[in-house]
């Protein structure tokens, strides 16, 4: 697997993809669901993942997050799994979400850097019915169709359309 260094935008822009899946979850499905409260600490975990990868400088530029605990409920939530109490996740959903995407918002400069395309000549207009959408973190934009429901992708490997 090749590595290469993400820059901080990119990883809030993790955080922040991760938090608005979880909020737009939360409004559509009951919190007593297996696959929700999964999906959920997936999501929890990918936001600790990108915390623990974040600079020391942008870390410090938001004091009023509690970085450690974020990325200590990653590590609870990946290796004592067996352990979590669902209660205590909602209550960080409750309580604690919504500061840390407003903290890591705050930071446009450095999620704005993170979507900077590659200058093309000119803008292109699409009239094949496609999204389109541009996805930074693949580098390509969403092949699926206009008003597609759920998160953009690229086409399947191996789809003819």
């Amino acid at each position: 697997m090749i590595q290469r260094n993400r820059r901080d935008g990119e990883r809030a822009c993790d955080i922040l993809g991760a938090i608005a899946k979880i909020e737009r979850w939360r409004t559509l499905h009951d919190s007593n669901d297996d696959m929700f409260r999964s999906a959920v600490m997936r999501e929890l975990g990918v936001i600790g993942e990108a915390a623990n990868a974040l600079s020391d400088e942008f870390k410090s530029q938001h004091p009023e997050i509690p970085w450690r605990s974020v990325v200590d409920l990653r590590n609870v939530l990946t290796h004592h799994y067996w352990d979590t109490v669902w209660s205590l996740i909602e209550q960080i959903l409750d309580d604690e979400l919504e500061q840390l995407r407003l903290s890591v918002e705050s930071h446009q400069r450095l999620v704005d850097s993170a979507n900077v395309r590659e200058p093309t000549e000119a803008p292109v207009i699409h009239t094949d019915g496609r999204c389109h959408q541009w996805m930074p973190r693949a580098r390509t934009e969403c092949d699926l169709p206009l008003g597609h429901a759920g998160e953009c992708r690229t086409r399947a490997i191996g789809s003819n359309k």
